[in-house]
């Protein structure tokens, strides 16, 4: 068994080598940092924080509890999981989970991170081997040149790409393969493989797929006509097939895209381009900080291809149509990269939100397979071509910084001019026809390594980590009040919330059933009205703060857990205590589903005014008069550094007049005694600070929500101070006051408790429960409105209602009603047959391959070369 282990790692030594060595460079990195067990770090950076860990947390959740992965309440009060899944958690490394604890979530994501960089590595290496029938420690030198890529380094934290980034070398090895031998089945699976660990990705290399293909078959020469054809017939049956592997994730996801901020983009109407050439070329140098969320594509993949890809377009030997059709299409994605009418396109039909040129990848991997046959074939190319094209880049620098075109860090420049001398030499000396020169030849490969792997450990290093230990700081505590919770409702429905905000996703981290999520599937209609409640939301993510008694008892919010000790927050009452986090009980939740007037239809709830919203929300619920909130404008406030000028009541804008920390200041002082509540909204400003007689308190969301400022006595003052952010030379603020009034509110909770749904059964996808009704009206539940509920009334199905383009309303006629709701995700069930379907075929066609293997219809020479 050792010897067949030796023999095989011998056999395999440069793949195992181009995985080891990007492994062990970012677990340097990290180590260096102090990420665990070596401090108390962790690499779970920007949406892996607020999303990603949560996500792993909540999958693991459901895999120990044997739940279903269709539907959680843990979120958004309550999400389809299945599209969380198809976008965020279909690896396979994922499984790892079911070994790590609760406790090493995060540390799971950093070893499966590892695990994909280093395979990343190995799959070029791979793919550079079969395509160039070149085997030896120059595929490992490339491997490492892909993993330790900028794309990676700098988006190597949305680790549900990374699978797919793995995958496309071999997608293309595929692509190759059909072409060259009419083979495609490598293609197929490892497509299919993509699409359905991320469709997002894939969308970008099922584009570049087609591109690809048609480069390759221009290129081949021994093929006839009906080859061609043959291939072309192949090629679209593989990629139908591919597709098909996948439909269990993409029809579900679909229709939750459909339904989510995702539908309402539109194609540009004007032409617009990012960066000018200079910092285009300039990403291609080494020791630039890798964009990981605004900036600059990420485009390095290692200095030397600077040089290389001249070679290789100057190489004598490699023929000029390949050459033109792997330049134009290299082109093609620069300039694809840097236009928003492509950029839309590859994208999806969508512009991302932050993190661009997500297909930048693609980009790498053309300069990369360019460059590695102009290193392969560099004796076949003058000796001149190095230095002429060392002398290009050296004035591409040396004007780029003297101009000011490109905004680098000094040091930069000075390693790259070192780094290009130092290439354009050993580049020079070895190319040609000259002599064997192991030494240098050493030296080059080593060279290569070396500025990859430093790259690779500076980007990760400039990405940064987070606090692991106040992660999980928390987590006990929680899982403690939640465990008292569940003996308290015993097989109740119930929703929790955390009253303070770490992340943006708290509520899944802990597996809470709250309100809170931040996703890319998260539904539109609930994030578009969670804002106009006066909610804090972004895009697609709404978050808990902005709460009031109204939106309580609305959202059925039973408890919260808060780290401050007080007798009530709001209309909830201190219920118990651990380890320093507080579990409070609300009495005025009016449950899943409660009865409300047919006037609800007419809700009102397009309003920019929250306090009207709400207003607005009781009276069309209750058909009464009853109004919680008087809301009114602000005295005009006083500005330091900036000048302002009054848009409306609650509106202002400013203008910054110097270069230091500007102000704008309310004062508010009542006539009379005050249950005081504010919603703010102030575009580029640092933060908001709230000061009165007991304190201060501190807002930095420029996107605004309601607070509760609490009671104020007759004449106490209280001032809110918006600091201005001096990245900015203008913004505008928008400040509304409102006096809440107690006994209102409890006159409307009295009027909507009488008719409240009863559940006597929840889980994941699935609702029952009864109701005695009054008389005809529309059942109020605070389930997201999605097409893969079903509800049964009585037995008998029914036709459910969107409630203020967000919420699931059930018409129901006096008397007694039992109702049931169950959930499957719109398309569900025939994305699973469609799998299945196509996964058998796979498996037909694999054994079919096996027992009569395919006669090359074509033979080339092995790199498509003159001989």
């Amino acid at each position: 068994m050792k010897l067949k282990i030796k023999k095989w790692a011998g056999k395999n030594k440069w793949y195992i080598m181009a995985f080891i060595i990007p492994f062990v460079v970012a677990l340097a990195a990290f180590i260096c940092q102090g990420v665990w067990p070596f401090g108390d770090r962790g690499i779970t950076i920007i949406d892996s924080y607020h999303q990603y860990v949560p996500f792993f947390s909540e999958l693991q959740y459901k895999w120990r509890h044997f739940d279903s992965l269709l539907y959680s309440w843990n979120g958004g009060l309550g999400m389809n999981f299945w599209a969380i899944i198809a976008y965020y958690l279909a690896s396979p490394l994922n499984l790892l989970l079911l070994i790590f604890p609760k406790s090493m979530v995060m540390e799971c994501f950093t070893l499966i991170y590892l695990i994909k960089l280093g395979l990343a590595g190995v799959t070029f290496s791979l793919f550079l081997k079969k395509r160039f029938n070149h085997y030896g420690p120059i595929i490992t030198v490339f491997g490492c040149c892909y993993a330790m890529s900028s794309f990676i380094i700098g988006y190597g934290w949305n680790i549900m790409w990374l699978d797919c980034i793995v995958l496309f070398p071999l997608v293309m090895l595929g692509i190759h393969k059909l072409v060259k031998e009419g083979k495609g089945l490598l293609y197929g699976i490892s497509l299919a493989l993509c699409i359905f660990t991320n469709y997002y990705i894939s969308i970008m290399i099922c584009i570049f797929s087609c591109i690809f293909f048609l480069m390759e078959i221009s290129c081949e020469r021994e093929a006839w006509l009906g080859a061609r054809i043959r291939r072309m017939i192949g090629f679209a049956g593989y990629s139908i097939l591919a597709g098909g592997f996948g439909a269990v994730m993409l029809l579900p996801t679909a229709y939750t895209l459909m339904a989510s901020q995702s539908a309402a983009s539109t194609f540009p109407k004007t032409l617009k381009f990012y960066h000018n050439i200079f910092e285009l070329l300039c990403q291609h140098f080494t020791a630039i900080e890798p964009t990981n969320l605004n900036g600059n594509f990420n485009l390095y993949c290692g200095a030397a291809l600077m040089l290389l890809v001249p070679l290789y377009l100057l190489n004598r030997k490699i023929r000029p149509w390949e050459k033109f059709t792997h330049l134009l299409v290299t082109a093609f994605l620069l300039v694809s990269l840097n236009t928003n009418f492509l950029t839309y396109i590859w994208h999806g039909f969508h512009f991302p939100n932050g993190l661009p040129g997500r297909f930048s990848f693609i980009y790498i991997f053309m300069i990369l397979i360019m460059g590695y046959e102009g290193y392969k074939y560099r004796k076949d190319c003058p000796r001149w071509a190095p230095a002429l094209s060392a002398v290009a880049w050296l004035t591409v620098l040396g004007y780029s910084w003297w101009s000011g075109k490109v905004e680098l860090e000094t040091y930069t420049w000075g390693i790259n001019i070192g780094v290009i001398l130092l290439y354009g030499i050993l580049f020079t000396v070895t190319c040609g026809q000259t002599k064997k020169r192991k030494k240098l030849e050493i030296a080059l490969m080593a060279l290569i390594l070396v500025e990859a792997c430093g790259y690779g450990a500076f980007g990760l290093c400039m990405n940064g980590t987070v606090n692991r230990k106040d992660y999980y700081s928390d987590q006990k505590a929680v899982s403690a009040l939640k465990s008292e919770v569940e003996e308290r409702e015993e097989d109740r429905f119930y929703r929790i919330e955390l009253e303070e905000r770490r992340g943006r996703d708290d509520v899944t981290w802990q597996n809470l059933p709250g309100m809170s999520l931040f996703s890319s599937t998260a539904n539109a209609g609930v994030d578009n009205l969670a804002r106009r409640l006066g909610f804090y939301s972004v895009t697609n993510k709404y978050s808990y703060q902005g709460a009031t008694p109204e939106t309580d008892a609305f959202l059925n919010i039973d408890y919260i857990i808060s780290n401050q000790k007080q007798d009530n927050i709001r209309t909830f009452e201190w219920l118990s205590e651990s380890e320093g986090e507080n579990l409070y009980l609300n009495h005025c939740a009016l449950g899943l589903g409660f009865m409300v007037s047919e006037n609800i239809r007419q809700w009102d709830y397009a309003k920019t005014n929250p306090f009207d919203v709400i207003n607005q929300m009781v009276v069309s619920a209750t058909d009464m008069d009853i109004r919680p909130y008087d809301y009114f404008g602000l005295p005009e406030p006083v500005s330091e550094g900036c000048e302002l000028t009054t848009d409306s009541w609650a509106d202002w804008s400013y203008t910054s007049t110097d270069e230091g920390d500007g102000t704008v200041t309310y004062t508010y002082m009542p006539d009379a005694y005050q249950d005081l509540y504010i919603y703010f909204k102030a575009a580029h400003c640092e933060k908001m600070v709230v000061s009165k007689a007991d304190g201060d308190k501190t807002y930095s969301d420029e996107d605004g929500h309601i607070i509760r400022v609490g009671d104020l006595e007759t004449g106490e003052t209280v001032t809110f101070v918006f600091h201005l952010d001096d990245e900015y030379d203008s913004g505008n603020i928008k400040l509304i006051a409102a006096e809440h009034h107690m006994d209102a509110f409890y006159q409307i909770f009295d009027a909507l408790k009488k008719e409240t749904w009863q559940v006597d059964q929840v889980a994941s996808t699935k609702v029952s429960g009864q109701i005695t009704v009054q008389e005809d009206g529309i059942m109020f539940t605070s389930i997201p409105y999605e097409k893969g509920w079903t509800v049964k009334v009585d037995g008998q199905k029914v036709v459910t209602e969107k409630i203020a383009g967000a919420f699931i309303g059930i018409p129901l006629s006096a008397g007694g009603h039992y109702i049931e709701m169950n959930y499957k995700p719109q398309g569900f069930v025939i994305g699973v047959i469609i799998t299945c379907i196509s996964g058998a075929m796979f498996i037909v066609m694999y054994e079919r391959d096996k027992k009569h293997p395919k006669v090359v219809e074509s033979q080339a020479t092995p790199e498509g070369h003159d001989v």
